[in-house]
């Protein structure tokens, strides 16, 4: 395991090459804004990019407009839904979903036991966030509205504080904070295992080609 980096990290987004990453940062003027960077793990170099790379990479087409139509296109994830839609995610459980112009289509609250889900993955036709202070994981349906499945409760044991979902392999990846862990669950059997323990929380997980990275409270490592 290698340390990359650290910093005050607002969002990390994979690209085909590597990564991108916004984090606060004190500018010439004194005052703390949003900066931005590339990470491209075959030249292991980082390059300081303009907001519009970065919106462009996120956004892709009419990456402006859907920036300009969320407002806030920094602390969203970014989800490719089925029939071309797409959706935005963010921290407090707010999922906006939007049509090929960037127009807001829908806008809905994803929630168990009134707590947010937060940093989902999609697979197919399905949605699995994480609602961490809920200890569980839940499979939301955009189209009706509502969580059709659930893994974990505050009564068990499952989980412990989930902040992130990932799906390789025909797997769910689970980030929790509090244990340390990554788990997987396999979407055939839903059978859990331990993948990465580490000795620290660790918050988000995701691959680039064959490197596999973690965002842990230290820093960015690739494991």
């Amino acid at each position: 395991m290698q340390k990359l980096f650290n910093a005050d990290m607002l969002d990390i987004v994979p690209t085909d090459r590597g990564f991108m990453y916004a984090c606060r940062e004190t500018v010439d003027s004194g005052k703390e804004a949003a900066v931005f960077y590339d990470f491209d793990q075959d030249a292991d170099a980082f390059e300081k990019i303009p907001v519009l790379a970065y919106i462009r990479e996120k956004l892709g087409d009419n990456g402006t407009d859907i920036a300009r139509n969320l407002g806030d296109f920094i602390t969203c994830t970014i989800l490719n839904l089925s029939a071309g839609t797409r959706a935005a995610a963010y921290p407090d459980g707010t999922l906006k979903v939007f049509g090929a112009m960037g127009e807001i289509i829908s806008e809905s609250k994803v929630e168990y036991l009134g707590n947010p889900g937060i940093s989902p993955a999609v697979n197919g036709a399905d949605v699995w966030f994480a609602v961490p202070d809920s200890n569980a994981i839940v499979n939301y349906s955009i189209r009706y509205s509502r969580n059709e499945f659930r893994i974990g409760s505050p009564k068990e044991r499952a989980f412990c504080h989930p902040t992130d979902v990932s799906v390789y392999d025909n797997k769910l990846f689970i980030c929790n904070a509090n244990s340390f862990k990554i788990n997987t669950i396999g979407l055939d059997n839903y059978n859990m295992t331990d993948y990465y323990i580490f000795n620290e929380p660790v918050y988000k997980y995701f691959r680039v080609k064959e490197i596999e990275y973690a965002v842990m409270q230290t820093g960015v490592y690739s494991l």
